[in-house]
């Protein structure tokens, strides 16, 4: 008797917590699109909208110390830089957020105008030099956003470090999207003739300047590479 009696407890328990999942609510998807954030005057509007597959409501927060509430909205930004913009999705107890850049700024795209080496991994794996008792022959290419790949001409030889000047510029309109410069050693009648040193990723938006004093060069390194990247914001 004992035994059917725990054995029922158990049961009813079971069924219990099984009932609470299956009315837990599943978490809302969110995403959201911003119009264009260029603007030659403060303040600038704009709209946010909303996309959820079952969200009760959508909470916003701009970047900038603001906060909305619905599925479309609109904000007043009174600085220029980037800003952080986080939508919140709501349903009953489940939420699911999705942040994006938002740059606010009079500049049009960035011309990118040289690339100064000033670091790269002093061996290649293994602890190989990356040629034979030498340094290697640097050379780069850039990946702007959409994948459209600028592959440089120019070889510095026998060298750790350089400055690359490109001319003319390379530009990129979009400034939310990754652009990743690679190095590599150069290495003519090799196949492959070129190996892979490293790459660096970064975003113009992250150096949009709130004021019209502006940064002309950009200081950056990851995984023992660094180098800084010169460049023009345009009108």
């Amino acid at each position: 008797m004992r035994k059917l009696l725990l054995f029922a407890i158990l049961f009813s328990s079971f069924v219990a917590c099984k009932k609470e999942e299956d009315d837990a609510p599943e978490a809302p998807s969110v995403s959201f699109t911003a119009t264009s954030g260029y603007t030659i005057t403060l303040p600038k509007v704009i709209t946010f909208t909303a996309a959820s597959n079952s969200a009760d409501q959508v909470n916003w927060d701009f970047g900038d110390g603001s906060t909305g509430q619905g599925f479309t909205v609109q904000h007043s930004f009174t600085a220029y830089g980037n800003y952080k913009v986080k939508a919140t999705a709501v349903k009953g107890s489940a939420t699911a957020s999705a942040t994006r850049d938002v740059p606010v700024t009079f500049f049009k795209r960035v011309d990118i105008k040289g690339i100064r080496v000033l670091q790269i991994p002093p061996y290649k794996a293994g602890g190989q030099d990356w040629d034979a008792g030498d340094y290697p022959d640097l050379t780069y290419s850039i990946t702007f956003p959409g994948d459209t790949v600028y592959n440089s001409l120019s070889v510095l030889n026998n060298t750790s470090e350089g400055y690359f000047l490109i001319a003319p510029p390379r530009s990129t309109y979009i400034f939310t999207e990754d652009v990743k410069i690679q190095l590599f050693d150069k290495d003519s009648g090799n196949v492959p003739d070129k190996e892979t040193i490293g790459f660096l990723k970064f975003r113009f938006c992250d150096y949009l300047p709130s004021t019209v004093v502006y940064p002309d060069s950009i200081d950056i390194s990851s995984n023992a590479i660094r180098m800084i990247v010169k460049f023009d914001f345009v009108y």
